[in-house]
């Protein structure tokens, strides 16, 4: 039983004769026969019962169609996954990232690479990147996604691209109602600012107030100072909409504040769909600038 030979009772079973079947896909009726005659033959039964024109599947060419269709499924997975293997495309992609940048950027991201590259299986980690490295280290991921706002955290971190930060509130909070605003001012209420452990402690990164909320994603943060807890320091990516929209105001201030590079560690080995995810988030870096 060889493929193309199912492949012809399929199509002549669809198209209802082996005059139609033979149309459709360009080849004469006798080479479309020969291949049923010959299934029908290596499996010792009627597919078929023929009189005339008239054309009928039998009781077991009926009980034997959707298996038909599941080795000409299976068949055609192996295919792909050979050639995906010979094009150094990955069968299984592990990745680990943060949240700085918008949810559905990811998600859109996903749905994406799985309609380029079908058959690879891909699995997303959602982690703070202070835990980054170990990740990659112990290879329970083979890439891994983060805006690194911490000094050293991983060394061997590649750039992407810069990402700019935000100061923002909620447009209830009172440093909403400010022309600009100071260090002083800023130290007057409470900051929600990123948390990570650090040698099993609990460590905020509040740069300009004592009093803090800590939360270890960003989009927490968001959401706390939409709500007017207080107010943040985030990646502008995930804050442009909500400061569109009017969720949130962009505060007006005269301090330095440093641009964090929206960084990437990989593993080893990686193939096509790594790349190209690579050069997709690239891609939108450079678009939200």
């Amino acid at each position: 039983m060889r493929t193309e030979q199912v492949q012809a009772f399929v199509e002549v079973t669809e198209h209802g004769s082996f005059a139609a079947a033979a149309r459709q896909l360009g080849i004469k009726r006798s080479t479309l026969s020969a291949a049923v005659h010959a299934l029908e033959d290596s499996l010792g039964v009627a597919l078929f019962e023929r009189s005339g024109n008239s054309l009928q599947l039998t009781a077991v060419g009926e009980s034997v169609l959707p298996d038909c269709y599941r080795f000409l499924t299976s068949a055609s997975r192996i295919k792909k996954h050979c050639h995906q293997h010979l094009q150094g495309v990955e069968n299984q992609l592990c990745i680990a990232r943060d949240d700085a940048l918008p949810e559905v950027f990811w998600r859109q991201l996903m749905h994406d690479l799985k309609q380029q590259f079908p058959l690879t299986a891909i699995s997303v980690y959602l982690v703070p990147p202070q835990e980054h490295g170990q990740f990659i280290l112990r290879q329970t991921v083979d890439i891994a996604f983060g805006l690194y706002t911490a000094e050293g955290v991983i060394t061997n971190a590649a750039n992407l691209a810069p990402v700019g930060m935000r100061l923002v509130a909620s447009p209830q909070h009172p440093l909403s109602r400010l022309p600009s605003v100071n260090r002083d001012d800023l130290a007057q209420y409470t900051q929600v600012c990123l948390t990570h452990i650090q040698e099993d402690r609990l460590v905020s990164e509040a740069l300009f107030s004592a009093n803090y909320l800590g939360f270890t994603m960003f989009e927490v943060i968001r959401d706390a100072v939409i709500n007017a807890t207080g107010w943040a320091l985030l990646p502008h990516p995930l804050v442009k909409k909500a400061i569109d929209e009017g969720r949130l105001c962009a505060l007006n201030h005269d301090l330095a504040l440093d641009s964090h590079y929206y960084r990437y560690v990989e593993g080893d080995n990686l193939g096509v769909v790594a790349t190209t995810l690579l050069n997709k988030v690239a891609h939108f870096l450079g678009d939200t600038r």
